[in-house]
């Protein structure tokens, strides 16, 4: 009786935190899932650091800002819409951006609605992207100081997390 108590108590912990199943259960001193699946998104998007941006570029030689990280999740698990409009719509969207996050930028072909640029967050104001013709896929600044020197884009729209509803 005591040992079924205690496996209906883990199973209902287990639900409550949005998991089926023990065999993805959180273990003490390792990182959440979440965490897991952002680190294959960046290590995959970083090793395409150098590679030239192509508009509609979706790899492997070159890629466009949603391409690659719509590939980066790919190789993560995570299905992603292709463009970076459709990207912010997928969501969900978060106030405190942390690494693995979509930043989204209104872009030179977006809006405030409809993004035109998203990078891969990698921390505090820093993210990989394919920015444009002319400058290779690699980590950079993001925000209006990196905008206003000239190394990349300017004001924030925000942020989603696409592996928050997957894990």
């Amino acid at each position: 009786m005591k040992r079924r108590a205690l496996i209906a108590g883990a199973a209902a912990a287990l639900i409550g935190y949005g998991w089926a199943d023990a065999s993805r259960a959180v273990t003490p001193g390792r990182p959440a899932p979440g965490a897991a699946v952002a680190a294959r998104a960046i290590g995959w998007a970083s090793a395409q650091a150098g590679k030239p941006y192509l508009y509609g570029g979706t790899g492997p030689g070159a890629f466009d800002c949603s391409g690659l990280v719509m590939q980066a999740y790919a190789h993560a698990g995570i299905a992603l819409p292709r463009t970076a409009a459709q990207q912010w719509a997928a969501g969900p969207r978060v106030t405190s951006p942390q690494r693995g996050d979509l930043v989204f930028f209104p872009g030179g072909d977006g809006t405030w609605d409809e993004p035109g640029h998203v990078g891969l967050v990698t921390g505090p104001y820093r993210m990989i992207q394919a920015y444009g013709p002319g400058v290779p896929v690699g980590t950079y600044p993001y925000g209006v100081p990196a905008a206003l020197s000239g190394t990349g884009p300017g004001t924030v729209i925000g942020w989603s997390r696409p592996w928050a509803t997957s894990a």
